[in-house]
């Protein structure tokens, strides 16, 4: 038997042209892969070439693993399929391969050339998943074309054959991938294979045939724009882009045709559960014919591209939501949002919303240069938005039956102004008093009664659209420990009505239907974000930032048959009830994307807002904080509430994860006086205890606690439940029953959240609204007796830190403006006067400030990346 290393040629040696592996001989080396050395050789038996892949050494002295891949190799032996580069078997050692002549798959191509060799590329995928044997390492190192155009596929199914389990004996291992566990020292293939991971892949959990549908879209997606659909420079940055960012979609070429545009958005959802079921569907819908008449033809390019601004379909989108409705089709295009405006800060709502009748959007911007918010209106079929002035500070606009009018929030008041502009009407009081918001949209019948949101803390309000005084409609459910009732809808009869119930227990949120003037209520969809009906008879509501259509029905008001996926990726606030779409009576629908975030840049200000510089890439990080010894900062990466915790190191950028099974809440986190650990809440309740170093998790208390702080001398931590109720946590040995031993500092009426321990544990930073009919502001109080407190901040504060010696806070104003304010706490505390430092464009927990409070740690949104609002005509058909 000749064979390289184990007849004790150096393996870093390529085998020499002559050297014979049974009946084939060594012409020349072709490359190197994953796993190992690849010769063209001579059949001496069959007189053909073939392919030889040399296994290292240390795979194939394995015995065990050698059997097994032995099993696999004739298992993959039987597929026989033009599209998929032929096994023919083992000798020795070294895998026989089809020898394909060709080049590896190149990108970018031509739109015709990618949507040609998507299909035969699905084709042989399709061969594959029918005999149950899945690629798992689907990239263009992978896929082969030769000169006539073929497509081969290569290395099929060695991804699990190779495998090895974390006991070094043979078996399957489905959560590994093939290239990261046999190449570890190979940077740039780690890399390669991490970015066409699928996410269950890199979240290290089982696969099956979905994951090489995600990769299939990669590729796709990687031909059509001739880059990767996430490109990083470092595996670990890879592998959280995979996990938590969307594709740019803008990216892709204008001419790339509708479907195409949706077959890759149903191969790259997160969730398996949501992607496309199986790789044939790909081929259908690769061929499904893009019928339009005649007509329509001037433009299909804005139609198909889903890309254009009003522009675009000016003087004609009338016409076109028409035609689409005879003709069955939907079109997409982005909303962008008027020259020198941006959109509100921070909120997972329907601030885009489409009038009853389709024809006019309304939504709420920002003047870029003073930050002074105003309600726009939008007609589709003109260039341009109007803005309606006298509308100061407006947000969640709805609309009048008749679609003439718009009803919205601004002023602590209730109003209406009617389309063409003019003097708002102010309707009713909407903000009287303590912990009210009056932000959580309205409704409005043919009768001329509105519906609306009024405190956070109580049930829905029926006015008179004509003005008057506001009656309580509904009433929370204290048995359910209701916390408000928002986001109502009137269904067609006027009477009835639908609106999201929140609640202290996750769940207990839900929409129900109930009737003008009666107490009687029916659970329709129970853990969900608030609902909307359509004319079709079904529910649109929002679970996991995906936009889910089922049928109700009109007499029952239950959920009927199964829940359709209209589409992914939309904005959701689940405590609120708060998610970012929006219908009309006849088949529009807008919507933004739930990474309306964008990426964060984590940038180093000096005192006077002067930039420093940068630490590590740009991401999508939910939340930062800052260690303690000024070295590291943790970031939580994913969506809200289903998020994990990252540490960056600060003089790399190097990102290093924590958890593993995305359930870290956003922002609530604490990091110990010694920066070793972190305390974490979860989406699930828990409270658990993070080690840096290892990443180790514990348990600390199963009882639904949001983090605040940790005491300077390590010995507490101080949490709350819903803001209200403040208690101290024992950070002893003590296993998952620490909310038993907590300590009850403070129960309180009002919130009091951001909380902030000063060094010496004394007193204690943080938001509140407790004053009487004040927005949120900083307070500074003494601990534990909450006896002494001053306000510190004026018409609005959030996120207080500390200086280390306690004699300077550090806080956002509402226009993300960070402020400063002189402290003196002991037998008194004294406020000096606030002062400006300088515009951070932040609003929540994205910065940090060191010790000397001399630098700022801010994690800074990038320009040019606004959110994408997506409005859909006619979207009513895919329901059909």
């Amino acid at each position: 038997m000749i064979r390289w290393g184990i007849i004790g040629t150096d393996p870093n040696m390529p085998l020499r042209a002559g050297t014979l592996i049974g009946p084939y001989e060594i012409l020349a080396p072709l490359g190197a892969g994953g796993m190992g050395e690849v010769y063209r050789a001579r059949d001496g038996k069959l007189g053909r070439d073939v392919a030889l892949k040399v296994i290292p050494d240390a795979f194939a002295l394995d015995a065990d693993r050698m059997a097994r891949f032995e099993r696999e190799a004739k298992a993959l032996a039987s597929l026989n399929h033009p599209n998929i580069a032929a096994i023919y078997g083992i000798e020795q050692g070294a895998i026989v391969m089809e020898l394909v002549d060709g080049e590896d798959l190149k990108c970018p191509v031509p739109i015709e050339t990618a949507i040609h060799y998507a299909r035969q590329i699905a084709s042989g995928l399709e061969a594959a998943h029918e005999k149950g044997i899945i690629h798992r390492d689907l990239k263009p190192a992978n896929i082969k074309v030769t000169a006539e155009g073929t497509v081969k596929i290569l290395d099929f199914g060695l991804a699990k054959a190779t495998e090895k389990t974390a006991s070094g004996t043979s078996g399957a291992s489905p959560s590994i991938s093939p290239t990261l566990s046999l190449t570890m020292t190979k940077a740039g293939v780690i890399l390669g294979t991490a970015a066409y991971m699928s996410p269950e892949q890199a979240r290290g959990k089982p696969v099956d045939k979905r994951a090489d549908i995600w990769a299939y879209g990669v590729v796709l997606y990687e031909m059509l724009t001739g880059r990767r659909t996430f490109a990083c420079d470092d595996i670990t940055e890879t592998l959280a882009a995979v996990v938590m960012r969307e594709p740019d979609w803008s990216a892709l070429p204008v001419g790339t045709p509708a479907n195409i545009r949706r077959l890759l958005e149903m191969c790259l959802r997160k969730d398996p559960k949501l992607r496309l079921r199986d790789i044939g569907d790909a081929r259908i819908q690769i061929d499904e014919p893009i019928r339009l008449p005649e007509r329509s033809r001037p433009i299909l390019p804005w139609a198909i591209a889903a890309v254009m601004t009003v522009v675009a379909i000016a003087m004609s989108t009338t016409w076109l939501a028409t035609k689409t409705r005879e003709d069955g089709r939907t079109v997409r295009f982005l909303f962008t949002l008027p020259e020198g405006t941006s959109e509100p800060l921070g909120l997972e709502a329907p601030q885009v919303v489409p009038s009853p009748d389709g024809r006019h959007l309304a939504f709420s911007a920002r003047d870029a240069k003073t930050s002074q918010q105003f309600l726009w209106v939008q007609p589709l079929n003109s260039t341009s938005a109007q803005r309606l002035d006298n509308t100061e500070g407006a947000n969640f606009p709805f609309w009048s039956p008749d679609a003439q009018s718009i009803g919205f929030f601004a002023d602590e008041k209730l109003k209406r102004i009617a389309i063409t502009g003019g003097s708002p009407q102010i309707i009713c009081e909407a903000r009287p008093g303590k912990e009210s918001v009056a932000e959580n949209g309205g409704t409005w019948n043919r009768d001329g009664t509105i519906l609306f949101n009024y405190t956070r803390r109580s049930g829905l309000m029926q006015v008179s659209a004509r003005g008057g005084p506001a009656r309580p409609a509904t009433e929370l459910d204290a048995s359910r420990e209701e916390t408000l009732h928002a986001w109502p809808q009137f269904l067609p009869d006027g009477r009835h009505f639908l609106y999201f119930a929140g609640s202290t227990d996750a769940s207990r949120r839900g929409v129900f239907v109930q009737e003008v003037g009666s107490s009687t209520r029916v659970l329709v969809a129970a853990n969900t974000s608030r609902g909307a009906w359509v004319a079709t008879g079904h529910l649109l509501f929002v679970r996991q930032n995906t936009l889910f259509a089922q049928r109700m029905d009109s007499k029952t008001f239950q959920l009927e048959g199964e829940p359709i996926v209209v589409t992914q990726d939309v904005g959701e606030d689940t405590g609120n009830g708060r998610s970012a779409f929006a219908v009309s009576d006849n088949g529009v629908l807008a919507y933004r994307g739930g990474t309306h975030r964008g990426p964060r840049q984590v940038t180093w200000y000096d005192h006077e807002g002067k930039r420093l510089g940068t630490v590590g890439k740009p991401g999508e990080y939910l939340s930062l904080r800052l260690s303690p010894d000024e070295k590291s900062a943790a970031v939580t990466i994913g969506l809200p509430g289903h998020a994990d915790t990252w540490i960056m190191d600060l003089s790399t950028g190097i990102l290093t994860r924590m958890t593993q099974d995305s359930q870290d809440l956003n922002g609530f986190g604490a990091w110990s006086p010694d920066s070793r650990r972190m305390a974490i809440s979860r989406a699930d309740g828990e409270t658990r205890e993070l080690t840096v170093a290892s990443g180790k998790t514990t348990i600390i208390s199963k009882g639904s606690l949001a983090v605040g702080d940790w005491s300077p001398d390590g010995r507490w931590l101080l949490c709350s439940q819903l803001g209200r109720r403040l208690l101290l946590l024992p950070m002893t040995p003590g296993g998952a029953d620490g909310a038993a031993k907590a300590r009850t500092v403070l129960d309180t009426p009002s919130q009091k959240l951001h909380i902030r321990f000063s060094s010496d544990g004394q007193s204690v930073a943080y938001v509140s609204n407790e004053d009487e009919g004040n927005e949120s502001d900083v307070y500074v109080a003494s601990f534990p007796s909450f006896a002494e407190k001053r306000r510190v901040s004026l018409g609005g504060g959030y996120v207080p830190m500390w200086r280390a010696d306690g004699k300077e806070i550090f806080y956002l104003a509402g226009n993300s403006t960070l402020m400063s304010a002189e402290i003196r706490t002991g037998s008194s505390i004294d406020v000096g006067g606030s002062r400006a430092l300088f515009k951070t464009h932040v609003f929540g927990p994205w910065y940090g400030v060191t010790r000397d409070g001399k630098r700022f740690l801010v994690g800074e949104p990038q320009s040019g990346k606004a959110p994408q609002v997506t409005v859909v005509l006619n979207w009513l058909a895919e329901l059909k």
